[in-house]
């Protein structure tokens, strides 16, 4: 480890910071929270934009190694990987782009402004430590500026209580894995503080395809520590700081020449990453509460590299920094504005550093009463390279209240500026393309809630469309160009049904079809048909398991078609007492052999065991 990265390790395990939010509660008569849909805290009935929450409990129950398996459980997420156990991993969100989302951890932005479309690799995102995943779908440029043409992740970690508390857990299962982690939190009425760390060392699996030949083992270690601290000076001022720090090791396989053919194989190489963020924020209320100001100041960068036989062959290093103000005034009863503004700047090592920065400034517009809810909001841009563009959203949602129905719709714009990469990269005989305009997208949704039995059940179908133009692609007679246009339309389908008091169903089913409108092809690593089903019984006071189904349809891929793929696994846990629980799974029970990037393989039936804890 590098010395100046010591300091970050050690302040990563000591601080800490984030947006503060309400998580889901098992008490039934008080409502989710949601903060990611409006950048404040709304009650989800009031939320009319497309947004999927993931819970701490849910993540505990599914038994999630990481992260990327948890968000694919969801309506309208694919996910791509080279590989399992540390492969890359990307997500698309409603067939948009993978480097179309914009991830948040703790409200820190944590794209990686060096790659070439700035997207997010999610192999290394562990759940130590999280309190809930927030997934909205859809351009949310006005809020969330320039990369969310596809949506927003946010990933919320746990803040600190009023009394000393925490957990633990240590797992052991197939291709040697062996993960461990836990995390404390405590607290007065003045100050918080939570800290989580999670290890994971796996042997792995050859990441080129063992079906093709490939026999070589491809393992990951990685490291997680977060943090967070809370200070309340008084009743109208608080603080607080949040950081993470990731440092991981993945071995992975690459092209080689065989046969006559250039393919994918077997191949001596090791990627190296540290990820750090931290994010330093101000509460200040005013006017009896009425008017909330929340000053922020955020950081993240990451460092690769590559090696190959053990001697370096690439890496690249980018950070973010940016300075926020966020105001939320109530205006009257029902009515608020939201109105802020930012300054973005990303510093990347590419073929021609050049650092870019983005001002913006925007507002919202919100109402909520008697069942309707309301808010359109805008938002400029003023971009160092392109200049300025402004972008709007309008939303709105009505409950019904005698029968429960909820019918909301949504029209929002989006746009992604051209990342360094892209602005300043030169090869084969062309130079680089400083006049690249960002890629633009609108985007449309009408959906309905309709739960039943009484409230046992319920659910939800929303129909989705947005077209994209300006897509920048790559080629090798002119680089980094505007060309393609692209368009992606579809229905979303939820069911949540409890069949019994100790039975519950929750499932979803995703169509979309995403197409390059230039060519009429359809968009690579974009599955037509997705479906997630999980079916969880209380057997005991003390037994609880779970059966899920996973099906993802025949997509495209660039080195032809990728076929279908269904999985099926299995969970159960043991509570022995108010604080240890035996729990474990069996990942792939029926031993499908798939893949989800083309020559990729993905592992075959594994079991898993491990022992929690909580005090």
């Amino acid at each position: 480890m590098k010395h100046s990265n010591s300091l970050k390790f050690a302040l990563a395990a000591s601080t800490l910071l984030s947006t503060p939010v309400l998580a889901q509660t098992s008490d039934d008569d008080i409502e989710e929270v949601i903060v990611t849909a409006g950048r404040r805290a709304q009650p989800a009935s009031e939320v009319a934009k497309s947004v999927s929450v993931i819970s701490a409990e849910d993540i505990q129950l599914g038994q999630f190694s990481f992260l990327l398996d948890a968000v694919q459980t969801l309506p309208g997420v694919s996910i791509n990987q080279n590989g399992a156990f540390g492969g890359t991993a990307f997500v698309s969100l409603r067939g948009s782009a993978t480097d179309q989302t914009v991830v948040l951890i703790d409200g820190v932005q944590v794209n990686d402004g060096s790659a070439p479309g700035g997207g997010f690799d999610f192999a290394r995102l562990d759940p130590s430590g999280v309190e809930r995943i927030e997934v909205l779908k859809g351009p949310q440029a006005v809020l969330y500026g320039s990369d969310a043409i596809g949506g927003v992740i946010n990933i919320i970690t746990k803040s600190g209580s009023d009394s000393f508390g925490g957990d633990a857990y240590a797992e052991y299962g197939a291709f040697e894995s062996f993960r461990a982690g836990g995390s404390i939190r405590g607290g007065n009425e003045r100050f918080g503080y939570s800290v989580s760390a999670g290890f994971v060392d796996q042997g792995g699996i050859s990441a080129a395809d063992s079906a093709d030949g490939n026999t070589e083992t491809d393992g990951f270690e990685n490291l997680t520590l977060r943090g967070k601290l809370t200070a309340k000076v008084s009743e109208h001022i608080r603080f607080e700081v949040a950081s993470s720090y990731v440092d991981s090791e993945s071995e992975f396989d690459g092209f080689v020449f065989a046969n006559g053919i250039f393919a994918l194989g077997d191949t001596d190489d090791l990627n190296k990453t540290e990820e750090f963020s931290i994010a330093g924020r101000g509460f200040v209320d005013l006017l009896d509460g009425r008017f909330k100001n929340t000053f922020s100041v955020e950081y993240s960068e990451i460092d690769r590299n590559n090696f190959s036989g053990g001697v370096f062959s690439n890496g690249a290093t980018a950070n973010r920094t940016n300075f926020d103000y966020l105001g939320e005034f109530a205006l009257d009863e029902g009515w608020t504005l939201l109105a802020g503004a930012q300054h973005e700047e990303v510093d990347a090592e590419t073929v021609d550093p050049e650092p870019l920065s983005i001002s913006s400034v925007f507002g919202s517009l919100a109402y909520s009463a008697d069942g309707l809810s309301f808010a359109a909001g805008l938002r400029h841009d003023d971009h160092e390279t392109f200049g300025g563009t402004t972008n709007a959203e309008v939303n709105a949602a009505y409950l019904f209240e005698d029968s429960g129905s909820r019918l909301h719709a949504a029209w929002s714009e989006g746009f992604k500026a051209p990342t360094i990469f892209q602005l300043t990269f030169s090869c084969c005989g062309f130079d680089a393309n400083p006049n690249l305009n960002p890629e633009r997208a609108n985007a449309w949704e009408v959906g309905l809630t309709q739960p039943f039995e009484n409230g046992r059940g319920q659910f939800g179908a929303t129909y989705f469309e947005q077209r994209t133009r300006d897509l920048i692609i790559f080629t090798f007679t002119g680089g980094y160009q505007n060309v393609d246009r692209a368009s992606a339309t579809g229905f979303e389908f939820t069911l949540d049904y409890d069949l019994r008091d100790d039975l519950t169903l929750q499932a979803n089913y995703t169509i979309t079809d995403a197409e390059d409108r230039t060519t009429g092809d359809r968009l690579i690593r974009r599955p037509k048909n997705q479906a997630f089903a999980s079916l969880s019984w209380q057997a005991t006071e003390q037994l609880n398991t779970s059966i899920a189904f996973t099906y993802n349809g025949r997509e495209a891929d660039s080195a032809g078609p990728v076929e279908g793929w269904r999985r099926v696994d299995v969970r159960a846990s043991y509570r022995l007492d108010e604080t240890w629980e035996l729990y474990g799974r069996i990942d792939n029970l029926f031993d499908t052999e798939y893949q989800q990037v083309n020559g990729y393989g993905t592992p075959g039936i594994s079991a898993f065991g491990g022992v929690r804890t909580r005090f």
